[in-house]
């Protein structure tokens, strides 16, 4: 009879079940773009001329010749240009001696000979052959890092062997923003890693509770806030060298594998050893929070998943989870929350030697903005070029350089502290050191939320 139709309304989604849905976005998007960067200059190779637009490539061969990688464009279309390169470096070897470098014009060619893999950094950013070395090295540590360092012996008893096959889509992931990270970031040419700010009391906690949930075959256990390290714990005769750190960084933030749920994956880490994998346990917990815990058994997924399980409760019943997405969520800090009360002072970078670690405020103008912040590393780069020439192992060294855009400030006491002050063009020496040793004051105040002081081990 004229009866009514039921229609189920629509649930109205919990708060946490919207966070998770708004996440899952986030990281689709992230993702996206990450691959956007890769594929955008994929069709370019050396016989166009907007692939030789490009300020910065990075090429990557076998000794016979066969393409592993490049920056830009399809290195499977730039096969006879590797060759040549493979080529170039195998007539040095044959009159025993190592191609460094060949400078052209304002091109700068920098060649990395690591047994079997040849490496070539193509730059007129103005880095040095030292700065391009070492971002060469670092390329070749995330490949070690993939394949182990049984890849060097398979290349060298199977010369024509294409290893891209199993270094996969990942790979050039990883290569693609270590290198762009490598721009920004100091970690990678001051050779440390950076904290997150944290009250020394809730760091103090959280690797109180990591090290509490030991396993057998537990090496490390590391909880990450994006790149910044929030608390770290090793077993005595292990150490994750800050090379080994942002290798693992790298991997766990640009593997879209692992944001999924509960990632299990095999990684080498180069200063641990190369010549087998570890088993690494990654967990996202809120947004671009993460724990990795490392373990010599494969075997151990669950025992890690349960340890993760109990890692989480106690730090949610101590109200730490929450500190720490609070600081991550904390506006940047900059220069003027120093109050050095010096107006000439935009930018510092301070190296803690002991720890291996590093802090630096926010970038602001003039430096702003992505490229604003690459300029600024690549001033710092040239001043730490310049003062690696005149320092003393034993004496404190000071070097000023001066620019039309900026002055930098490099202080360096061997053992304990590297320091380097960006200021506006003009600022008098006198007035440069007074910032400086007003910075080391606030430093030495801030320094329990700034670095972890303490190691956590087993």
């Amino acid at each position: 009879r004229g009866g009514m139709a039921l229609v189920n309304a629509p649930t109205a989604m919990t708060p946490e079940e919207a966070y998770i849905l708004e996440e899952k976005e986030r990281v689709r998007r992230l993702f996206t773009e990450k691959k956007l960067k890769i594929t955008k200059y994929s069709h370019q190779h050396n016989r166009d001329p907007d692939w030789f637009r490009h300020k910065k490539h990075v090429l990557i061969c076998s000794w016979a010749g066969r393409p592993i990688f490049s920056r830009y464009g399809d290195e499977s279309k730039l096969a006879a240009y590797m060759g040549v390169i493979s080529a170039i470096i195998s007539n040095f070897q044959r009159c025993k001696d190592n191609v460094r470098s060949i400078v052209a014009g304002r091109h700068k060619f920098v060649f990395l000979v690591e047994g079997p893999i040849y490496l070539v950094a193509i730059s007129c950013t103005g880095e040095s052959e030292l700065q391009l070395r070492l971002q060469l090295e670092h390329v070749h540590l995330q490949i070690i890092s993939i394949l182990t360092g049984s890849i060097h012996n398979t290349l060298r008893n199977r010369p024509q062997y294409d290893i891209r096959g199993l270094m996969g889509e990942t790979a050039e992931t990883l290569i693609t923003e270590l290198l762009s990270d490598a721009n920004q970031n100091p970690a990678y040419f001051m050779k440390c890693v950076s904290c997150l700010r944290l009250s020394s009391e809730c760091r103090d906690r959280v690797g109180a509770i990591l090290k509490s949930h030991r396993t057998k075959n537990l090496l490390f256990a590391v909880l990450l806030a994006g790149s910044k390290v929030v608390s770290l714990v090793r077993i005595k005769d292990k150490i994750l060298y800050p090379s080994d750190l942002l290798l693992l960084t790298n991997f766990v933030n640009n593997s879209q594998s692992l944001r999924s749920g509960e990632g299990w994956t095999p990684i080498c880490l180069p200063e641990v050893s190369r010549k087998g994998y570890v088993w690494a346990y990654v967990c996202f917990l809120q947004g671009d929070l993460s724990l990795t815990l490392i373990t010599a058994d494969n075997q151990d997924f669950f025992q890690l998943q349960e340890v993760k399980r109990r890692i989480v409760e106690k730090l949610s019943k101590s109200d730490d989870l929450s500190n720490i997405q609070q600081a991550i969520n904390r506006k940047p800090w900059t220069v003027s929350n120093v109050r050095t009360e010096i107006y000439e002072l935009v930018h510092f970078l301070y190296k803690f030697d002991g720890a291996r670690q590093f802090v630096m405020p926010a970038s602001v103008h003039p430096f702003k903005g992505r490229q604003g912040l690459k300029f600024l590393m690549r001033e710092y780069k040239k001043v730490t070029d310049r003062v690696a020439f005149v320092k003393s192992d034993k004496a404190h060294t000071v070097y000023f350089h001066a620019s039309d855009v900026s002055a930098v400030l490099g202080w360096i006491r061997p053992g304990e502290f590297e320091i380097y002050c960006t200021f506006t063009p003009l600022v008098p020496k006198e007035v440069a050191i007074t910032a400086c040793n007003r910075i080391l004051r606030w430093i030495k105040r801030e320094e329990k939320s700034l670095f972890m002081l303490q190691p956590n081990i087993w």
